[in-house]
């Protein structure tokens, strides 16, 4: 297991955005609930964000312009 203390409240903001640019990790256990979440210090995690949001961008536009 990591050395990282995932649970301590000073890498989370607001209770459910992990950040810690210390941890490795790109994807951890959420804290609260079922599933993962981001490790949003990662410069990783803002490329996968902006992947998820260019869909429905992309849709829209080519739905306007088609």
């Amino acid at each position: 297991m990591d050395d990282f203390n995932r649970q301590n409240n000073e890498f989370w903001k607001w209770g459910i955005i992990y950040f810690n640019p210390s941890d490795p990790s790109i994807w951890i256990e959420k804290r609260i609930g079922i599933g993962w979440t981001l490790n949003f210090a990662h410069k990783e995690s803002l490329v996968i964000i902006g992947m998820i949001l260019a869909i429905p961008v992309a849709f829209l536009v080519f739905t306007v312009l088609g």
